[in-house]
């Protein structure tokens, strides 16, 4: 008999693989395979995080943004069909953002039906794909489905979307095994670090197009207020579920969320984790933390043809749940948010998967061609834009990347570094955050970063600024200004500038700690990404030196690598940017 998968009805998980045990992970020994179904086939094949935000608006907006639910029964083109309306009436609101983000047209419908045929190109639905287990770990000690089990439930955290969710997947293919109903649910706390309303009210449009595509696939999609721990072993017990099944993030809150769910389940639901952000695995891509993206990018290059591949296509799924999930309040969802609503909203980037592979066929028509020889210019429209969605998990990483791939014979340099930055540098920052428990800390640094910055601690600064004066865009540097106002704006800085941006922080601020304290803060609070691995990574190697080497000792920076207004200037026309974003033209 093949391996089985992990829930096997009555049968124990086979092989190898990381298991929670305490706090921290630790390796699981072989336990043997016992009495499984016939029918019931291994799984083999593709990856999840916890998330949490909000979004800024009036009243009377959110009135027009989170309308009641649409009748259910409707086909599937209903959902682009609705999508693209939305899109057609904001379109006429104006936009206050890079001018190459497109709106969603019917543009997006096209790339949505070659997106669904490829999908269906290796398999029909998921029952039939062969699962890649090492995709899941198991979180509880007992590994067997409940026999009295009367659905399978995934609780929706990091990976805000249905297609192309390797822990979705997971969860599908197992109640189409066990001919059980299938139901989603996300925990939707009141507040969440330093996310604003600008955050909350990109996630909860986007959890409502996820909302409605559940109704149409005759799947539940429930919205518990407050906190895991709190809600969902109610849930679980309340609706009988007989497995638990969610998405993975190396963060320390998201984490601690796993854990107390935990220890709070009932301890006959077996309870598994599948990483659906990563195209490998993070626990499979290696098994300590990595020094450079040098060091791990050959490991993931080697395991590419096991994991980069197509996702089958999500069903509609053929075993309706009992009794339906309850009509969700959007409106009063978003008014009972703790958070700080003084951080507007952004015009320019719309939520929800359909919009966001609208920016990526705009990305790959438009600017894919420029992405190798432009990226590192903020004047020139290069990037891909996608990192909202990527962080929210509104769309894939994987399906970019297999998208982009397409072009490579057209344009090899720009796919090559698209895939690069995509796929190993924010792997290589989800393996620093999962490995290292001071991911946000000076202490997190390498021990030559720490000793050379402590040395410096004491250097004289030639400026010295309060938060708020950073806050506001203030200081004596136009560039800087620009920069900072860009991301309050916006919601997106340029990463180019967002490297200049930090380093700067360290040089005008009391010590190395008060620097990236205050990088974290301001770009948690006003970039729609951020609360991400790539956000605190991008900060300890900008301020201490993660994933870098020892540069030329200097005042202040040490052997931190040092970026200054003239090599900007030697990149880029600095003036034009400035101009741009001029603090005079910001309007809040």
């Amino acid at each position: 008999m093949s391996p089985a998968h992990p829930w096997a009805r009555r049968g124990h998980w086979h092989g190898t693989g990381p298991r929670v045990l305490g706090g921290r992970y630790q390796m699981m020994e072989s336990r043997p395979l016992s009495r499984i179904p016939a029918h019931f086939h291994a799984f083999n094949h593709h990856p999840p995080r916890c998330i949490t935000p909000g979004g800024q608006r009036g009243c009377q907006v959110v009135r027009s943004r989170f309308p009641s639910q649409l009748p259910h029964g409707t086909t599937l083109l209903s959902l682009p069909t609705r999508v693209a309306l939305r899109m057609r009436r904001q379109r006429k609101r104006k936009a206050s953002a890079p001018e190459e983000v497109p709106r969603v047209s019917q543009r997006r419908t096209e790339k949505e039906v070659e997106v669904q045929e490829a999908r269906r190109s290796p398999v029909p639905s998921v029952r039939e794909f062969k699962f890649n287990k090492k995709r899941v770990r198991l979180i509880s000690e007992g590994s067997d489905l409940k026999d009295d089990g009367r659905c399978i439930l995934y609780w929706m955290s990091r990976d805000q979307r249905l297609q192309d969710n390797w822990a979705f997947l997971y969860a599908q293919r197992l109640a189409l095994k066990q001919e059980l109903p299938l139901r989603v649910c996300f925990c939707l706390v009141p507040k969440f670090l330093e996310a604003t309303i600008r955050h909350y009210g990109f996630m909860l449009r986007g959890l409502q197009e996820v909302a409605e595509e559940c109704a149409e696939l005759n799947i539940a999609f429930h919205l518990l207020r407050g906190y895991a721990k709190d809600v969902l072993p109610a849930f679980v017990v309340e609706h009988g579920v007989g497995g638990l099944v969610t998405d993975f993030s190396p963060l320390r809150l998201p984490w601690q969320w796993v854990q107390d769910v935990r220890e709070r389940l009932p301890e006959d639901v077996p309870f598994a984790q599948v990483d659906a952000h990563n195209i490998v695995p993070c626990w499979v891509a290696s098994p300590k933390q990595e020094y450079s993206a040098y060091t791990i990018r050959r490991k993931i290059q080697a395991q590419l043809p096991e994991f980069l591949t197509e996702f089958p296509p999500v069903v509609r799924h053929p075993y309706s749940p009992s009794c339906p999930a309850e009509p969700i309040a959007w409106e009063a969802c978003y008014s009972s948010l703790e958070v700080d609503r003084t951080v507007k909203e952004v015009e320019w980037a719309t939520p929800g998967t359909a919009a966001g592979l609208a920016v990526l066929q705009s990305f790959i028509r438009k600017r894919l061609k420029y992405f190798g020889s432009h990226r590192n210019d903020p004047n020139k429209a290069a990037l891909s834009n996608l990192s909202p969605w990527f962080h929210f998990g509104q769309v894939s990483t994987q399906r970019a990347i297999l998208e982009v791939q397409k072009h490579q014979h057209k344009y090899k340099e720009s796919v090559d570094m698209f895939v690069e930055e995509a796929m190993v540098r924010r792997e290589l920052a989800e393996n620093f955050c999962y490995y290292n428990e001071n991911y946000d800390s000076v202490q997190g640094a390498y021990p030559w970063a720490q000793t050379t910055l402590k040395l410096h601690a004491k250097d004289e600064r030639p400026f010295l600024y309060k938060l708020q004066e950073l806050e506001q865009g203030t200081t004596h540097d136009p560039l800087w200004n620009a920069a900072q106002l860009q991301m309050v704006r916006e919601g997106k800085m340029h990463g180019f500038l967002r490297m200049y941006w930090a380093k700067k922080i360290l040089e005008w601020t009391r010590s190395p700690e008060e620097a990236l304290q205050f990088a974290i803060y301001l770009n948690d609070r006003y970039e729609l990404d951020g609360r991400d691995p790539n956000g605190y990574v991008g900060c300890l190697w900008s301020i201490c030196g993660i994933h870098d080497h020892g540069w030329t000792e200097r005042a202040v920076f040490g052997k931190i690598r040092y970026m200054n207004y003239a090599g900007c200037k030697r990149k880029f026309d600095v003036g034009q940017f400035e101009r741009r974003y001029a603090p005079c033209t910001l309007s809040q």
